[in-house]
């Protein structure tokens, strides 16, 4: 039997999930992340590696890796990459300069690469198709499949398999698709060549199947294993095989048998590849590359070891990934004596107040931790069901002779979530979902979706779910008070006023308003400015008095615009204060920006012609910039969340909302990696209020894809409930506004991110609420 795969090196240094991995040599290891950088790294011992060269290029999230071979030519070989820029960048491994080649052609995300033996690049896209690039320049595109495409295998130069959403796998040959595999029932994710059989396929139906390339039949199902998702395989050099996926593991397989489970402290292991020696690295949602030996002179020692293992015991694996858990019902210590049954399985435990969880490895016959259990639930529940304890057991009769069925309920969940999963289970018409959905709520006890009749004013910032219709009584805006950053912390506060609609008859998605931030203490704001200007004494950007007397005539605009008309020469003075006064002392005059942006955004359009206008502006004024690491500091982070208030509060005006609309994509690209450098929640607030306002102004456009990425990548780490469900109605609104947008959420795997979601915030009524909505759309 051979040894156990443990842990060899760590390499730290991608800022967001890791999304690829290849592997030419034992030396040499490349990765891709969401980060928009691919990343080599060189051996610098047996068991350790170091970042080598960083290769920019890519505009959005970096998805594929592919390697071409060493040539006379090109002896070092060549880098491949592709994303959700569209486009595929081809690297010399010592330039980390300018890609040598950019190869542009598809219309959506490129989300996977192969090379043929000759060196040919095959692609694969969410436009549904596969690309075959010759001397840098597409030959031809095969057409055929219903979905995107999520794995390209090239066997020869024009023998092509595929892997699709669509549930299939398709052969190509010379162009024309000449078999299809059917067998997977959901998308397949990833293919892999098993040389002298077939080739080897991954479905998010939690399966690997094994296939004869000339029969075309499934000769192997590998089932058993992964309890989620499978992103990933690779096949290694004993001919085993190794498979990652949403369960937060790597798995090993011989003879079609699970041998390993490695299990990972992040919850999606995207990616994974075989070295020459045998040796297995992996890629996740924390951002980290990990490999995995069986060869003990390349085993991490004992603090790395240590340090993994405490990573992984550590990790908050929450209850609904394992069902509801009666934690007083739970074997104590002592059931970690009895071995386990199979490899990987899973025993909870109760010690003291917490649930935690082990797994079973048969190789060392002992259980290993994989995390606590959080939110396990006590024991006053009134009725059980399949050892499970529940608020109320339905009988739900389909008829047509059928039997009765039992659909389980608790009344903290969402009466749409439970049947969307009642019909999933049962395989029952669709149609079935308002019945089954009206009648758990004209049913069940203390059944609520929305919220209590707690005071509220902003449904957004409040007790209360958001409703359209608030946003169109007020204008096309929400507005919420704010403590003035020049005068105190920023905290939303909630007022008084009536309760809301019912919840089971008012969606909250598509938003049709925008939302804004209106508010502002004049005084305290001029004041600051007078104050900031007499402290610059004789630096070059301090203003005359008669520039300063201006802005009289900008607060006077502010207390009532309807009747006063706005001063260009004010808000010369404005802008001048924002750009290039000290960084630390410009928020007063942003903040003063955000208020000209709310009233009138065409005089700001005017004035900031000559700068690129207002988006480019914004940007230098506040110094935003991609790439940036670390937190920023106090200072930056206020003109950043003033910086996105200006941004935000253009779209309460039909000019302002026309020049958002043509920089869309701008904005995307400026603001998407911003929130990453502040744990500012108001700050946050103004990213995500940026973000909804956007997803209102797009339907069938181009941008969806990306602010859907955007918008997912923040969902997956932010805690604030407010953020998050502002992120979840921006979501909404464009899955529920476009089909392409709907079909796009699909392709980036949008429901691992909404469980993840629920099972961190799923007692706020609101995110409930919008993520049962979501799921409904999806129909």
């Amino acid at each position: 039997m051979a040894s156990q795969y443990k842990l060899s090196a760590t390499l730290q240094g991608h800022e967001l999930d890791v999304r690829a991995l290849y592997a030419p040599t034992n030396d040499l290891l490349l990765s891709a992340a969401r980060d928009k950088t691919v990343r080599s790294w060189i051996r610098s011992a047996p068991n350790g590696f170091v970042q080598d060269k960083t290769y920019l290029g890519h505009t959005h999230f970096v998805n594929a890796l592919a390697f071409i071979p060493a040539s006379a030519e090109r002896p070092q070989g060549l880098i491949v990459s592709s994303g959700s820029d569209k486009v595929i960048n081809i690297y010399d491994p010592n330039s980390a300069t300018d890609p040598v080649y950019s190869l542009v052609g598809h219309k959506e995300n490129v989300c996977t690469l192969a090379v043929s033996p000759s060196g040919y690049i095959v692609s694969g896209s969410w436009d549904k198709t596969i690309k075959v690039w010759k001397q840098w320049q597409e030959a031809y595109t095969l057409e055929g499949h219903s979905h995107a495409v999520w794995s390209v295998l090239a066997l020869e130069d024009d023998l092509i398999l595929s892997a699709s959403a669509d549930k299939t796998i398709r052969l190509w040959k010379d162009g024309k698709c000449i078999h299809t595999y059917r067998g997977h029932t959901d998308v397949v994710r990833d293919l892999a060549l098993v040389p002298g059989i077939g080739f080897l396929s991954c479905s998010n139906d939690s399966t690997l199947r094994l296939w004869s390339l000339s029969g075309g039949e499934s000769l192997q199902e590998l089932g058993g294993g992964h309890t989620s998702f499978i992103y990933s395989i690779a096949v290694l050099p004993s001919g085993e095989y190794v498979s990652s996926g949403e369960d937060r593991t790597v798995r090993v397989w011989r003879d079609g048998q699970l041998v390993q489970t490695i299990p990972q402290p992040c919850i999606s292991v995207w990616t994974v590849a075989a070295l020459p020696n045998g040796d297995i690295a992996c890629g996740g949602s924390d951002s980290i590359v990990r490999v995995f030996t069986r060869h003990e002179e390349r085993v991490a020692d004992s603090e790395a070891l240590k340090f993994f293992d405490e990573a992984v015991a550590s990790h908050a694996i929450p209850s609904n990934q394992v069902g509801d858990v009666n934690k007083e019902k739970l074997p104590g210590i002592e059931a970690l004596q009895r071995d386990g049954t199979k490899e990987g399985q899973v025993l909870m435990i109760r010690v003291g107040n917490t649930v935690e969880a082990y797994q079973w490895n048969t190789a060392t016959r002992s259980w290993q931790k994989v995390g606590e259990v959080v939110d396990a639930i006590g024991s006053d529940r009134k009725q059980i069901y399949q050892g499970k304890e529940y608020d109320h057991v339905f009988d739900i009769d389909i008829g047509d002779g059928q039997p009765v069925l039992k659909l389980p309920f608790n009344i903290t969940e969402n009466p749409w979530n439970v049947a969307q999963n009642f019909i999933w289970r049962h395989e029952l018409p669709q149609g079935y979902l308002d019945q089954i959905a009206n009648f758990i709520t004209q049913n069940a006890s203390a059944v609520n979706v929305g919220s209590s009749a707690s005071q509220y004013a902003d449904p957004l910032t409040g007790a209360a779910r958001y409703t359209p219709a608030a946003a169109a009584a007020a204008g096309g805006s929400i507005t919420s008070p704010y403590a003035d950053p020049l005068t105190g912390p920023s905290a939303y506060r909630s007022a008084g006023s009536a309760p809301p609609p019912s919840a089971a008859t008012t969606k909250i998605i598509p938003q049709e308003g925008y939302l804004t931030f209106k508010h502002a203490n004049l005084a305290a704001i001029q004041k600051k400015i007078v104050q900031v200007n007499t402290e610059l004494g004789s630096d070059p950007s301090a203003l005359p008095p008669e520039s300063i007397s201006k802005l009289e005539a900008a607060v006077k605009y502010f207390q009532n615009p309807a009747n006063v008309s706005a001063d260009p020469a004010a808000l010369v003075v404005v802008l001048h204060i924002a750009s290039r006064w000290p960084v630390t002392q410009r928020f007063p005059g942003l903040d003063f920006l955000r208020l000209y942006a709310l009233h009138a955004p065409g005089l700001i359009a005017e004035a900031t012609r000559d700068q690129d206008g207002i988006v480019k502006f914004v940007a230098h004024a506040a110094e935003i910039q991609g790439g940036q690491v670390g937190l920023l500091t106090k200072e930056q982070d206020t003109n950043l969340m003033l910086a996105l208030r200006v941004l935000v509060n253009l779209c309460d005006k039909p000019e302002g909302r026309e020049i958002v609309r043509s920089k869309s994509s701008d904005i995307l690209t400026l603001v998407a990696d911003s929130w990453h450098n502040t744990n500012n929640k108001n700050t946050r607030l103004a990213w995500v209020t940026l973000l909804l306002n956007i997803s209102v102004l797009l339907a069938e456009r181009a941008d969806e894809d990306v602010a859907l990425q955007v918008i997912g990548a923040l969902l997956e780490v932010e805690t604030d409930p407010e953020n998050v469900y502002r992120a979840l109605v921006a979501a909404g609104t464009l899955m529920a506004r476009s089909a392409g947008a709907r079909e796009a959420a699909v392709i980036l795997d949008a429901v691992p991110v909404l469980q993840n979601v629920q099972s961190r915030l799923g007692e706020d009524t609101r995110v409930r609420q919008v993520i049962g909505e979501i799921v409904a759309l999806f129909q």
